[in-house]
């Protein structure tokens, strides 16, 4: 467990929306503690949705367990939990998860669950059993087991991937998810369920100017989508466009914006803010020489780039 290649905790609570001013306010104290420990790789606030979603829920991913342990052992954000439950009235829940794939896809769902100790052996066949069922429903991009951690956390922890709330819905109001939880109660002592919406707002996770939530600064994600929308338009427009010439300028339109939109979203995007993930962070933000380390090789690879298509393109 402690050489997993990520370890990620997940904190929900809901708040009434009156006291929003003050959720945020208190996720930043959050922040301030994970970035004062090494190995944060990314974290994430995620509002409530009307309808879909009650609570605010937080993420804060580590490369390793040992690196999320010295958060979840500082004093200070032992003491924020404590306060936000005597503040707020409400249980700060919490979820660790193993080597975990992004949770910013269109629709994650996180499922804790406490087994009864005879019921182990039968509860891993029963969860593997409903996995291979769940995969052949439409729209279902995967799933990871996090398995309860001696000393951390005694539930099992499911984090379950699908691309949209539709595809998402058919799953668990359709007969064989029913059937299958309907078979596992004997197993399970608390099952909680939490559901995150999140997608294309990920280019610009700071979109609406919440940089008080830890977000990157507007301005360096526009500078990382430019970066990579500019390449990414300009290949399209000179192999991909040319095949769909005899094509009603709708139907080319759509599938080349498509395309254009599935590479940033899957491949581009989340490749360059692994790269500039030291230049993303707030904290980062407010160093000149960080800033300019990478805000300079941006422009000159634009420069470059614009170079090279005019070079090569005629």
């Amino acid at each position: 467990m402690e050489g997993s290649s990520n370890a990620s905790v997940v904190l929900s609570l809901e708040v009434p929306q009156a006291r929003e001013v003050d959720c945020r306010a208190w996720h930043q104290e959050v922040v301030d503690v994970a970035r004062t420990c090494d190995g944060l790789q990314g974290l994430h606030l995620f509002d409530p949705i009307l309808g879909i979603q009650n609570e605010w829920v937080q993420s804060f991913q580590f490369e390793a367990l040992s690196q999320l342990k010295i958060l979840l052992n500082n004093r200070r954000y032992k003491s924020l939990i404590t306060a936000a439950e005597a503040d707020f009235a409400i249980k700060v829940e919490r979820y660790i998860v193993l080597d975990t794939n992004q949770m910013t896809i269109p629709v994650t769902v996180v499922v804790s669950k406490r087994v009864k100790p005879e019921f182990s052996s039968e509860y891993m066949v029963w969860q593997q059993e409903v996995n291979e069922v769940m995969k052949s429903f439409p729209g279902f991009l995967g799933f990871d087991i996090t398995k309860p951690i001696a000393g951390l956390q005694d539930e099992w922890v499911i984090v379950f991937r699908f691309d949209s709330n539709k595809n998402l819905n058919h799953w668990l109001c359709s007969d064989e998810c029913q059937y299958w939880m309907r078979k596992g109660k004997g197993f399970l002592e608390v099952v909680s369920i939490k559901r995150i919406n999140h997608g294309f707002e990920d280019w610009l996770t700071n979109a609406r100017g919440k940089e008080s939530a830890g977000l990157p600064a507007q301005w360096k994600m526009a500078m990382l989508i430019l970066l990579m929308l500019y390449p990414t338009v300009m290949v399209t427009a000179v192999w991909v466009d040319p095949l769909l010439k005899s094509w009603p300028i709708a139907y080319s339109t759509f599938l080349i914006n498509a395309i254009i939109v599935s590479v940033l979203t899957w491949v581009a995007m989340p490749a360059i803010t692994r790269v500039y993930n030291f230049w993303l962070s707030n904290k980062a933000g407010k160093v000149l020489v960080v800033n300019l380390l990478g805000a300079l090789p941006v422009v000159l690879i634009y420069i470059l780039l614009a170079f090279l298509f005019n070079f090569f393109i005629k």
